[in-house]
């Protein structure tokens, strides 16, 4: 090959894509089917619990498949976001005045002075 040609490798899908399941995250899908059928399967077969374990699967994994179409990794995002809380806190309040923003550049008036 001579030096002038670019060179073309081809990158399988399945290296660049987040693992799915069903649309969600997998370990969330799979966290989320395991407590749908535990609240199905482990209740005693009650009406309400049938159903809210229906509503769990359905409206659930709804939300999850919504959330994977946002960030595929959300919740490692999340998990990562939490554990950096201590290497950079919070330093103001809620209540706390806005701070004043001093410009690195001085505006027009303040150099004619």
């Amino acid at each position: 090959m001579a030096r002038d040609q670019r060179r073309v490798s081809a990158i399988h899908r399945s290296l660049t894509q987040p693992i799915l399941l069903a649309g969600a995250e997998r370990t969330l899908a799979i966290a989320n089917w395991i407590t749908a059928a535990a609240l199905i399967l482990g209740s005693g077969l009650h009406w309400y619990t049938v159903a809210l374990g229906a509503l769990l699967l359905t409206a659930g994994h709804w939300a999850l498949v919504q959330a994977a179409k946002f960030d595929p990794q959300l919740s490692q995002v999340y998990i990562r976001h939490i554990r950096y809380q201590d290497c950079y806190p919070a330093r103001a309040s809620v209540f706390a005045p806005p701070a004043r923003v001093h410009p690195s550049v001085p505006a027009p008036r303040e150099m004619r002075r």
